[in-house]
């Protein structure tokens, strides 16, 4: 990347209102309908504003109402994780192996229901507490950008870590859905850069790759449930999902060492 990048406090902070207030319309869509797309609003917006929260300055991060806000949001984001998985494997099981499966598929469901009351309360609660506000004298522009860069810093050096472990083997579940994350991670801190045109090309590379290890994550949410049934009906649906999802992982590494600048995270931050 040839154009520095840099971080003004002023687009920040307006950027820091439009993700919390977005948090908060999804959180009133999620109460209205949790289904599969508000789902997925949910736990993307909770992304969003815990990258946000992170690239505060410590002294305004580590205020109690701002850590309890956010550690709120982390409790809902993981009963929706649990949720989530839970309408992955059905929506695969029911479309690739209906006759097998009937009564799985009617035992998640019933899961799910029980997982949906818990998220369901806590989310009532969520939207009855005020989002923190953050106004624009408590934060130091140097202290925001120090904070900033060293959370992109830190980010780089995991992504960095762990794609030379997961290239090199497919059977490192934990490495390449870290990879995931520190991907999303990183496209939701570079989205808070002030110039577009310097991070345009990265975010939709960073989109490009997280997607194909979004598939190959779902891949093993479904091989490690139907594994943790231990029942021998599944045995040849095991087989077939484990076969996709090398051919997923092959995708994977075949784009990534086919065009390694695919992801380019040389990036010339202004520290």
């Amino acid at each position: 990347m040839k154009n520095p990048l840099e971080l003004d406090k002023k687009v920040f902070l307006k950027k820091f209102e439009k993700i919390s207030e977005n948090f908060y319309q999804k959180l009133c869509d999620y109460i209205s309908n949790p289904n599969d797309e508000n789902i997925h609003d949910i736990r993307v917006s909770i992304r969003r504003l815990e990258c946000v929260y992170q690239i505060l300055p410590k002294d305004v991060r580590k205020q109690e109402k701002i850590k309890e806000y956010v550690k709120q949001t982390k409790t809902l984001f993981k009963l929706n994780a649990k949720i989530r998985d839970f309408d992955i494997i059905c929506a695969n099981m029911e479309s690739r192996y209906p006759d097998k499966t009937q009564d799985l598929v009617l035992a998640l469901k019933n899961s799910r229901t029980e997982q949906m009351r818990n998220a369901n309360k806590l989310t009532l609660k969520l939207s009855r507490l005020s989002i923190p506000k953050i106004t624009k004298s408590s934060i130091k522009k140097s202290k925001l950008r120090k904070r900033y860069f060293k959370v992109l810093d830190e980010i780089v050096l995991d992504i960095q870590k762990n794609v030379i472990i997961a290239l090199g083997d497919e059977k490192k579940i934990n490495e390449l859905h870290l990879l995931r994350k520190d991907f999303k991670k990183l496209r939701y801190s570079l989205e808070l850069a002030s110039d577009k045109n310097t991070t345009h090309e990265i975010l939709q590379n960073l989109k490009n790759i997280q997607d194909v290890l979004g598939e190959i994550h779902d891949s093993d949410i479904i091989i490690d449930h139907l594994r943790m049934e231990k029942n021998t009906r599944y045995s040849e649906i095991i087989t077939e999902e484990v076969l996709q999802r090398s051919k997923k992982y092959d995708t994977f590494v075949t784009a990534f060492k086919k065009n390694p600048k695919a992801v380019n995270l040389d990036l010339q931050f202004q520290h």
